[in-house]
C-alpha cells in the first residue's frame, strides 16, 4: 500500500457525519410536520393566516440533495483526500454533486472511499502531470526524459498589476496552477497543505516589489505577466519528476515519436 493510500484510512468522524446527517433530516421532517399542523390550525379561522416566513421553502428532496452535497464536501475535507486532487479532479468532484449527489449513506461512503483508495496513486500522478505539463516547453525537448521539470521555470500570464501597489498573482486558473504546485510539493514532503497560502505569501512580497523566497520556492514577478519560479528543494523536485516518469511510462501519455 502506498503512502497516498495509507493517508486515506476512513476516520471515525465520517460516521459522526452520517449520524448527524440522518438526525438533521429527521428533525427537518419533524419541523415540516409541525409547520403543516400550525398551518392547518390557522386555516380553520381564515385564509392566509399562516406567516409566510414560517414555511419551509424547499422540498424534502431539495433538502436531502443540498445536505448530501455538503456532507460529501465535508467528508473529503476530513479524510484529507483533497490534498491528492488537482484542480481538474476537484472540478470533476464538484460536478458529481450537481444536480443529484450520491446519497450520503454508509454503503455509498464505503464504496466511494474504497474506490478512491485504490485509485489514489494514479489520480495523484495524473494530477502531478497536469500541474506541470504546461509550465515550460523546455522540459519536453529531452528525448530520453521528455517530461522532466527543471529547477527553474517561467510561467506566463501569471502576474497582473495589484489594485493597491506592485503586482500580484492573477485570478482564476493562474492562481489555481500555483495552488496545485504547492499542493504537490507539500504532499510529497508529507506536510499538511493549506490552500492559497503560497499565493497570499507571494502577493505580500510582490506588492512591495520584492522577490519571494521560502523553504520551497524562490519567485520573481515581471511586468509582462511572467512569473519566474525556482524550486529550492532538489529532493522534492526529483520526486515530482519520478511521478511524471511513472505516469509517462505507464502509457498515459502518447509518445510523439510513435504518433
Amino acid at each position: 500500500m502506498s503512502v497516498y493510500q495509507k493517508a486515506l484510512a476512513l476516520p471515525v468522524t465520517i460516521f459522526d457525519l452520517l449520524e448527524a446527517r440522518d438526525e438533521a433530516l429527521r428533525l427537518i421532517a419533524d419541523a415540516r410536520t409541525l409547520t403543516k399542523k400550525a398551518s392547518d390550525s390557522l386555516s380553520r379561522h381564515g385564509s392566509f393566516l399562516m406567516p409566510h416566513c414560517a414555511l419551509l421553502p424547499g422540498s424534502e428532496s431539495d433538502v436531502r440533495r443540498e445536505l448530501d452535497a455538503s456532507m460529501w464536501r465535508r467528508a473529503f475535507d476530513l479524510i484529507g483526500f483533497k490534498q491528492l486532487m488537482d484542480a481538474q479532479a476537484v472540478e470533476e468532484f464538484e460536478k458529481s454533486l450537481s444536480p443529484n449527489p450520491p446519497e450520503f449513506k454508509e454503503g455509498t461512503i464505503r464504496a466511494t472511499f474504497i474506490d478512491l483508495r485504490l485509485g489514489a496513486d494514479n489520480m495523484f500522478r495524473r494530477g502531478v502531470f497536469n500541474v506541470f505539463r504546461y509550465l515550460s516547453d523546455d522540459y519536453r525537448t529531452n528525448a530520453r526524459e521528455p517530461f522532466r521539470i527543471g529547477r527553474k521555470i517561467v510561467m506566463g500570464f501569471m502576474v497582473r498589476a495589484s489594485f493597491r501597489k506592485g503586482h500580484c498573482i492573477n485570478y482564476g486558473r493562474s492562481a489555481d496552477r500555483l495552488n496545485d504546485i504547492d499542493r504537490v510539493f507539500m504532499t510529497l514532503d508529507k506536510k499538511h497543505f493549506q490552500p492559497r497560502t503560497l499565493e497570499s505569501a507571494m502577493n505580500m512580497a510582490f506588492e512591495e516589489g520584492q522577490i519571494f523566497e521560502s523553504e520551497y520556492y524562490k519567485a520573481k514577478a515581471f511586468k509582462n505577466g511572467n512569473l519566474h519560479l525556482e524550486f529550492k528543494r532538489a529532493d522534492l523536485l526529483e520526486k515530482v519528476n519520478e511521478e511524471i516518469a511513472v505516469f509517462y511510462q505507464e502509457g498515459a501519455i502518447p509518445d510523439a515519436r510513435n504518433a
